[in-house]
C-alpha cells in the first residue's frame, strides 16, 4: 500500500504576498480568542514552540521549528494526560509558503487534557505540548429570565466572565420564551456581549435575522432555540442574500458555539441555477441562509444542528460567510461542524471557503443541495473533510441534474492550501417515477469555473455518481499536485498524472435491513475492507483494512441533528 504520511509533493509557485503570508491563529492559552489570519507588512517570525488552538473533540497544531522542510515529516503522537500508550496522528502538513507545520487531531474527548509529541523524521527536532479540550459545562453566575416579546428586539448587553456566563433564557414555568418580530424588528436578538448563552428560545418572524452577534461579541453559545421566518423580500419576489438565522459581520468574532438549534422555513427564497435574476451573477442563487459570518477570527464549534424547509423557501447557501478568497474566509481558522442535519438550498450546503486553517469537517447530513460541500477558495489550509454523507442534488426546479459532492479549486491570489478528504459516502436515492436515473451527486470531487485543483489529498469515499460514465474526480490541474487513491469509483477519473492506483471500481452494495443511520457495506461490496488505514481517521476498524465510506459496518449508527450524540 502507498503510505498516507508521505503524499505526493504539492509544488506551489510563489504568488505575490505570500512571502509575508502568516497564519498566527492560535494563542498559547486555549481560554483566550485564536488571533487572526493576518498579512502583515512585515513579516511576523512563527514560534519554535509548538502551540494548540482547542476545541470540544479537536486540537489544531502549529510548529515551525528551525530545520523544518517539505521533505521532513512531522511525526505527531499524542495521549490522554496519564494514559501510558501513545496514539499516532495524521502528520502536519509543511507549509513552505511560511515554513509552518499545521494539521489538527481528531476526535478527542471533551474536558481531556493531553500530551503531545512532535518530531522531525530522520533527525531532527523533537517537541513537545500540553492542551486541554473544551469543557461541555459553562458555569452560569447570572440568569436573565426572559418573558414572550413581540415586536421588539431582545438586546443581549451584560456580559459574563470565563469564570462565570450570563444565562438568558426563558422563566423556569415555561418551555420557551417566543421573540416575534411581527415583521417589525430588523433582528428579534442583537448580542453586544461576551461570555452568554441563550437558551430555549422560539424566535420568528424578523425583518431581516434572526439572531445578530455583534460589536463585542466572543464566547457565545446559542443552543436549543427554534428560528423561522427570517429573510426579506426583494422588488423581484426572491430573497435578500445573507438574511440568516444567525449572522454576523463582526470580523473579531470568535469561539461561538451553535448547538442543537432547529433553523427550519425562512420568510424568502432563493433563485435556483435555473432561474434568471436582474443584477448580481444572474444565475446565481441569492436569498437567505442559516447561518452567516464575515471574515471573522474563527475556533467556533457548529454541532448538531438542523435545517429545513419546503422547496419555496430554500437557502442561497445554508452554512457560509465571505470572503470566500480570503485568508480567513468561512467559518474561520480552528472551527469544527460536525454532526448537522441540513438540506434545502440551490448552491451550497456548507461553503467552507477561504482560508480553512486547521477547520474540520465531519459527520454531517447534506440534502436537497447542489453543491454539499464548496471549498474553492480554500488558501491557506489544512482542512479536514471526513465522515460526511451526502444526500440528493439538484440544481433546479426543472429537469433533472445536480452538482459535485466537493466543489474545489484554489484561490486565485494565494495558491492553495492542503485539503484533506476522507472517508466521505455519496448516496444515489431512487428518483421519483419515471426519473431517468438516481437523484445523487453529479460529480464526486470536482473543479470550480475552470479553476485547478490544487494540494488535494483524497483516500477512501465512496464517489457514487448519477450517471454512467460520468467523473467521480474532475480537475483540470496542469501539473499533478494532488494525490487521489484508495476510493470507491463508479465514475472516471479526469485529472493529470498517475492517479488511484489502488482504486476500487464499482457501486456499493449496501448491507440488507439495515437501521437509519447504518451505512455499512455488505461484505459482497467493492470496497469492503478496501480502504487505507489513515492515523486517527481510520482507527478503531475490523477486518483487514478499513471499509471505504463513511462508515464502518459493525459500528453504531450514525446520528445527525438535535437528537445526535445525546451524552453532550
Amino acid at each position: 500500500m502507498n503510505s498516507l504520511p508521505s503524499p505526493r509533493v504539492c509544488r506551489l509557485a510563489p504568488v505575490g504576498f505570500l512571502a509575508l503570508l502568516l497564519c498566527a491563529n492560535a494563542a498559547p492559552s486555549t481560554e483566550r480568542p485564536a488571533k487572526p489570519l493576518i498579512a502583515p507588512t512585515s513579516g511576523t517570525p512563527q514560534s519554535a514552540t509548538p502551540r494548540a488552538v482547542c476545541t470540544f473533540e479537536s486540537m489544531g497544531l502549529y510548529w515551525t521549528p528551525a530545520d523544518g522542510a517539505e521533505a521532513k515529516i512531522c511525526q505527531v503522537r499524542y495521549r490522554a494526560a496519564g494514559e501510558p500508550t501513545w496514539r499516532e496522528a495524521l502528520p502536519l502538513w509543511f507549509d513552505k509558503r511560511i515554513g509552518e507545520y499545521r494539521g489538527s487531531i481528531v476526535p478527542l474527548h471533551s474536558g481531556t487534557s493531553y500530551d503531545v509529541r512532535l518530531e522531525l523524521m530522520g533527525g531532527g527536532t523533537s517537541a513537545e505540548l500540553k492542551a486541554s479540550t473544551w469543557n461541555e459545562t459553562f458555569p452560569i453566575s447570572k440568569t436573565i429570565e426572559v418573558d414572550d416579546m413581540k415586536g421588539k428586539t431582545l438586546t443581549v448587553d451584560q456580559s459574563g466572565t470565563a469564570q462565570g456566563y450570563v444565562l438568558y433564557t426563558h422563566r423556569p414555568s415555561a418551555t420557551t420564551a417566543t421573540l416575534d418580530g411581527a415583521d417589525a424588528v430588523d433582528q428579534c436578538v442583537e448580542v453586544k456581549a461576551s461570555f452568554v448563552i441563550l437558551r430555549g428560545f422560539t424566535i420568528r418572524a424578523p425583518k431581516i435575522h434572526g439572531i445578530v452577534l455583534g460589536e463585542g461579541s466572543h464566547d457565545i453559545v446559542i443552543e436549543g432555540c427554534d428560528i423561522s421566518g427570517w429573510g426579506r423580500i426583494a422588488k423581484d419576489g426572491w430573497g435578500v442574500d445573507y438574511d440568516a438565522a444567525v449572522f454576523s459581520k463582526f470580523k473579531p468574532l470568535t469561539r461561538v458555539i451553535i448547538q442543537r438549534n432547529l433553523m427550519h422555513d425562512p420568510r424568502s427564497n432563493s433563485n435556483s441555477w435555473q432561474e434568471f435574476r436582474e443584477g448580481g451573477e444572474r444565475y446565481h442563487p441569492m436569498g437567505p441562509q442559516a447561518i452567516f459570518f464575515s471574515n471573522c477570527e474563527g475556533n467556533h464549534v457548529l454541532r448538531y444542528n438542523e435545517f429545513t424547509t419546503d422547496d419555496q423557501h430554500f437557502c442561497n447557501d445554508i452554512f457560509g460567510g465571505e470572503n470566500n478568497s480570503s485568508l480567513r474566509g468561512y467559518p474561520g481558522s480552528d472551527s469544527d461542524l460536525y454532526g448537522n442535519h441540513i438540506e434545502g438550498c440551490w448552491d451550497d450546503g456548507l461553503e467552507i471557503e477561504g482560508g480553512g486553517c486547521n477547520v474540520r469537517v465531519w459527520g454531517n447530513y447534506i440534502d436537497r443541495t447542489m453543491v454539499k460541500i464548496a471549498i474553492a477558495g480554500e488558501s491557506v489550509g489544512p482542512i479536514y473533510i471526513f465522515r460526511n454523507v451526502a444526500g440528493s442534488s439538484r440544481f433546479g426546479h426543472e429537469g433533472w441534474g445536480g452538482g459535485p459532492f466537493i466543489k474545489m479549486g484554489h484561490a486565485p491570489l494565494t495558491g492553495g492550501g492542503r485539503a484533506y478528504i476522507f472517508h466521505n459516502t455519496i448516496l444515489q436515492p431512487d428518483g421519483p417515477p419515471g426519473a431517468p436515473d438516481t437523484m445523487g451527486c453529479n460529480e464526486g470531487l470536482s473543479q470550480s469555473g475552470g479553476q485547478e485543483l490544487l494540494n488535494v489529498v483524497s483516500r477512501n469515499n465512496i464517489l457514487h455518481i448519477r450517471k454512467v460514465g460520468g467523473s467521480s474526480i474532475r480537475d483540470a490541474s496542469k501539473v499533478p499536485t494532488h494525490d487521489y487513491d484508495f476510493d470507491l469509483l463508479s465514475g472516471k477519473v479526469v485529472s493529470s498524472g498517475t492517479q488511484e492506483p489502488h482504486a476500487v471500481k464499482g457501486v456499493p452494495i449496501y448491507a440488507p435491513k439495515r437501521p437509519a443511520g447504518d451505512y455499512s457495506l455488505d461484505p459482497s461490496s467493492p470496497g469492503f475492507d478496501a480502504g487505507e488505514i489513515i492515523p486517527n481517521f481510520s482507527d478503531g476498524y475490523s477486518g483487514k483494512a478499513p471499509d471505504i465510506g463513511a462508515f464502518e459496518a459493525g459500528s453504531p449508527p450514525m446520528e445527525f441533528g438535535v437528537k445526535a450524540n445525546n451524552r453532550h
